[in-house]
């Protein structure tokens, strides 16, 4: 009864321990004043950030495009510092002329929050706590950095003050990159290098305005290179024109001129109605209006067959085509080529094309050699790939993806676009063609020149032009289309006084093929258009 009655008691005296102690806790958190409390706050050394670090960007090869670094802030609380006096000396010994005397009267304040400097070093961090002062913290966060720069800038996109994707691909997979996935693009950097190099060299050779330029696989719809200029760092916040931010490549819509012939000649042959030796009479132009007629650069005197048309890019012969084949056909494969709608791609910063809808023959004609219809120079490359791959609608992409993102849907036969590859050979290999300039020795390259007066505030330009140049290689079994844009060159002494894509991007071209091809695996070729199982057209000169 006794050995109960002690351990009774004992329990007791335990339970009256227990509660004392946690009564005494329980006060001291009640009545802890809000300067303990900050205090408090700031006891860590490193106030880590528990949010995700973003994912990164990598290209086609691996090469590290966007990814997220952490960042050191140093952080006091003035209001604990013992002698604010020294520890300002301290800090101007440390980090000299970074630190001036606005901060040595804050450290004089009973704030309890100041931020001395952001992004110090881990050495500037141990030479800071040697001080002694208390108070002293570092904030962890985090900051988007992309060490290729102006690298694909428009593509790649920007990022907000908060880490949040606010353009181009760092929008568009906001989620994903959240979450911390990375994304790999189906980018070259070294090709992309190369192209912007080579259109930079152009815009500055004939002091253009701008440009830009997209390399695409004409079978899976992947983008190796994709360039807009002017473009801009993407480390870089501050004083960016609208020119800089503005995407030329798949924002920017023009009127692309002749490079819509080769969609006229496709419409021509697809439809059956164009046999290849049909000749049109070219010698005369077509008067539109009082004010508007339709005219060649060079007079032909004599009827020429459609590949010639489109080797001499003869206006008068493409117009007589696109009347001949009506509103409804044109319309038709408009909208199948994609020119009726943006293209879906993995950014949001795309173009919605423009169309004159208007039931005229004057628009139906103009509009089959790039006037009346504005269109982005990536719905030109979409749409050259389709007629030079066999005729099958692509998907562009941007991702390197596994999967193929083409659509098997047919929009010309087989045999169709093998005529266009055949007749774009032509355009650069013949002496005849508008750009033979264009040629390569060592690859056989197919594609179209373009030149058109530009549109500026609703008039057309009779001195500035938009110039074109679209196409693909090798072209008798196309792995790969260009297309290539420049904003208002100036004519030069070196260009005969011409600014016209013949002159403007056609001597880039070979040079771009030339480069590029032992990077993308492309063995070289000079053979006879026979020997390719191209078509061997026979064209004859502006002059018999």
């Amino acid at each position: 009864m006794e050995n109960i009655k002690k351990i009774k008691f004992k329990v007791i005296i335990c339970s009256f321990s227990f509660f004392i102690v946690y009564f005494g806790v329980a006060f001291s958190m009640l009545t802890l004043s809000p300067e303990k409390r900050e205090e408090s706050k700031y006891s860590k050394k490193i106030v880590h950030n528990k949010s995700h670090i973003r994912g990164n960007i990598y290209d086609s090869n691996g090469f590290l495009i966007a990814t997220t670094i952490r960042k050191y802030d140093l952080v006091i609380n003035p209001s604990i510092l013992r002698s604010p006096e020294n520890f300002y000396e301290q800090l101007e010994n440390i980090f000299h002329k970074e630190i001036n005397l606005s901060l040595k009267k804050k450290l004089y304040s009973k704030l309890k929050y100041l931020k001395i400097k952001k992004n110090i070093s881990q050495i500037e961090y141990k030479k800071v706590l040697e001080i002694g002062e208390p108070g002293i913290n570092i904030e962890e966060n985090y900051i988007r950095k992309y060490p290729g720069k102006s690298l694909a800038s428009h593509i790649i996109g920007k990022v907000d003050v908060d880490g949040k994707g606010i353009s181009g691909l760092e929008f568009k997979l906001n989620n994903q990159l959240t979450d911390s996935q990375n994304v790999h693009l189906s980018i070259d950097s070294g090709i992309q290098n190369i192209l912007k190099q080579l259109i930079l060299k152009q815009i500055r050779k004939f002091q253009a305005d701008g440009g830009s330029g997209i390399l695409m696989n004409a079978h899976n719809g992947k983008i190796r290179a994709i360039v807009s200029l002017p473009d801009y760092d993407n480390n870089i916040n501050n004083n960016l024109s609208k020119e800089q931010i503005f995407n030329n490549a798949t924002k920017g819509t023009y009127e692309l001129g002749s490079t819509l012939k080769i969609f006229t000649a496709a419409m021509a042959i697809e439809s059956g109605k164009f046999k290849d030796n049909d000749l049109i009479d070219v010698s005369a132009p077509i008067p539109l209006s009082k004010f508007q007629i339709i005219k060649d650069i060079k007079k032909i005197n004599f009827p020429i067959n459609l590949p010639e048309i489109i080797v001499h890019s003869s206006n008068i012969g493409t117009a007589k085509i696109a009347n001949s084949l009506g509103h409804a056909l044109q319309n038709k494969y408009f909208e199948l080529l994609g020119f009726n709608k943006k293209v879906n791609i993995e950014i949001v910063e795309t173009a919605l094309p423009f169309i004159n809808r208007e039931l005229r023959p004057a628009s139906l004609m103009s509009k089959s050699y790039g006037y009346g219809i504005r269109i982005s120079p990536l719905h030109l490359a979409k749409a050259t790939a389709i007629v030079l791959n066999g005729g099958k609608l692509v998907s562009p992409t941007l991702l390197n993806t596994q999967f193929q993102k083409t659509q098997y849907k047919q929009i010309f036969s087989s045999e169709t676009s093998r005529k266009i590859r055949s007749i774009l050979y032509l355009v650069i290999n013949d002496r005849n063609g508008t750009g033979k300039r264009a040629k390569s020795f060592y690859y056989p390259i197919g594609g179209k020149t373009g030149t058109a007066n530009k549109l500026i505030d609703g008039r057309y330009s009779k001195t500035e032009n938009i110039v074109a140049f679209t196409g693909g290689f090798p072209i008798n079994k196309p792995q790969y289309v260009f297309t290539i844009v420049i904003d208002g060159p100036k004519p030069q002494k070196f260009s005969a006084n011409r600014n016209t894509a013949g002159w403007v991007i056609a001597p880039m071209v070979g040079k771009l093929v030339d480069r590029i091809s032992p990077i993308l695996k492309i063995e070289p070729l000079n053979l006879e258009p026979s020997e390719m199982g191209l078509k061997n057209y026979k064209i004859r000169g502006t002059t018999l």
